[in-house]
């Protein structure tokens, strides 16, 4: 199907920038655009950002962050003339706001505190007198691909400049974030305020952590893989399982499925807290093989059918010997 343009509605018309098109229309939010042609709508008059809130539905304090991120774009100037500052209920509410209790969910983020609202000039005052903040806002935009909207500018400035995270800290915990599809820096925050809470406060800490949580994601593929698990997010209880076996017991893989086989046939389903206690037993009389835990079986059930007493050490041993041949 094709389309030609109606020039009916055409008489009366206003101009929009190509750059908008052509280099801004991929990365701008709806909210943006639609303040953008709203305001442009409005010619050459001062813009009226109240008028475009009421249009729109949306808080006059969101119209004012999307005219700054196109402030910030070059498509507009800052107004000379003074003029009154209305404090909404909403803005009141922020500063108002003390901290709050902590919040964990089942991802183990939490949030320790409501932070203050940053107006846009403060942030642009930032991002010109600090290199540093700077650099870091440009840094975090090339690695995602898009530009930082106001809100997220709000929530870098906090994150460095209010809970002097380092530069190096935020990079790989976004960069984490990123591997984990959240590119919004409200995750980002979130996380961070997590990482806080668990005395994760230095690049060093963070990047052990990382590496950790990349670890313990890794085992629970396979552990997914190997019992055939739809992918779900696994509960605390079976996560908690998952890193015993690997880190505690150091569990071969083959045993694990062998396991697992047990824990279906004896109750018809995948239970992480049946196969954790046949893991547990096989630790604790240290047997490491399939072949060691086959033997144990079958000698067990010979001795309880009153063939003869069984002594795994002795299995052991008898294996070994036969190994060693």
């Amino acid at each position: 199907m094709s389309y030609e343009i109606n020039f009916g509605p055409w008489g009366s018309i206003f101009a929009v920038p190509t750059a908008v098109a052509d280099r801004y229309l991929k990365f701008c939010t709806e909210g943006q655009l639609k303040v953008l042609l709203l305001a442009l709508r409005q010619g050459q008059s001062p813009v009226d950002a109240a008028g475009i809130a009421a249009r729109l539905g949306m808080d006059e304090a969101e119209v004012t962050d999307c005219l700054q991120y196109w402030q910030e774009s070059g498509l507009f100037t800052e107004s000379q003339a003074p003029q009154p500052v209305k404090e909404t209920p909403k803005a009141a509410e922020k500063a108002e706001r003390a901290e709050k209790p902590i919040k964990t969910t089942e991802n183990g983020i939490t949030t320790i505190r409501s932070r203050g609202h940053l107006s846009p000039g403060e942030i642009n005052t930032m991002l010109r007198e600090d290199q540093q903040f700077a650099a870091l806002a440009a840094e975090l935009e090339t690695a995602r691909g898009s530009v930082l909207s106001p809100s997220e500018r709000e929530i870098l400035a906090y994150l460095f400049g209010s809970l002097e995270l380092s530069p190096e800290y935020l990079l790989v915990a976004a960069a984490y974030c990123r591997e984990k599809g959240k590119k919004k820096l409200s995750y980002l925050e979130k996380m961070v305020a997590g990482w806080l809470e668990n005395g994760i406060d230095t690049y060093e800490k963070a990047e052990s952590h990382i590496q950790r949580l990349t670890r313990q994601e890794d085992d629970e593929g396979r552990i997914r893989r190997l019992f055939g698990l739809p992918e779900r997010a696994l509960t605390a209880r079976e996560k908690a399982c998952v890193n015993r076996w690997f880190g505690e017991y150091m569990t071969p893989e083959a045993l694990m499925k062998l396991a697992y086989d047990r824990a279906v046939e004896a109750t018809g389903k995948v239970s992480f807290a049946y196969i954790d206690k046949i893991l547990a037993a096989w630790a604790a009389k240290g047997i490491t093989t399939v072949e060691a835990a086959e033997a144990e079986r079958t000698a067990a059930q010979r001795a309880a059918a009153g063939e003869y007493s069984f002594d795994i050490g002795e299995a052991m041993r008898i294996m070994e010997q036969n190994a060693d041949e």
